[in-house]
């Protein structure tokens, strides 16, 4: 297993493992939005891949893990949209580390959040997870 493929599949894990209670969409499926309520959206926008020295080494990766939520709901103003990033920006604080696949340690380095638009019939907030993870070569 490719380690883009685990690193993905740990940071997906974690959101998982919340049971927000919403549908999860990810990269390159098969989802249609529903007309109501919240939901989620993982993507990964970067994953760079870094050399730490010659051979044997290992590489570093580090990249951007973005978790955008969704709401349908006119009139809940953005207090359960704000509420699902609180609990999921709850998990990825500043030094944490997760290792759910292929043994690949993922180190949280930090948090962002965009402001809240409006994006079609959804409200949109973006959840931005900044991580680094350390390869065997």
């Amino acid at each position: 297993m490719s380690e883009f493929l685990n690193i993905y599949k740990t940071l997906a894990k974690v959101i998982d493992d919340l049971g927000l209670g919403i549908t999860i969409a990810t990269e390159n499926d098969d989802f249609t939005p529903p007309s109501s309520g919240q939901w989620a959206e993982l993507t990964i926008l970067s994953h760079d891949i870094d050399s730490m020295g010659k051979s044997g080494a290992g590489d570093e990766a580090s990249g951007l893990y973005q978790v955008s939520i969704f709401d349908a709901d006119e009139g809940t103003l953005n207090g359960v949209a704000l509420a699902l990033a609180d609990t999921i920006a709850a998990a990825f604080t500043h030094g944490q580390t997760y290792t759910h696949f292929g043994g690949t340690e993922v180190f949280i380095n930090r948090l962002s959040r965009n402001a809240g638009r409006i994006v079609g019939s959804f409200y949109q907030i973006d959840i931005s997870i900044y991580w680094t993870a350390y390869l065997d070569r």
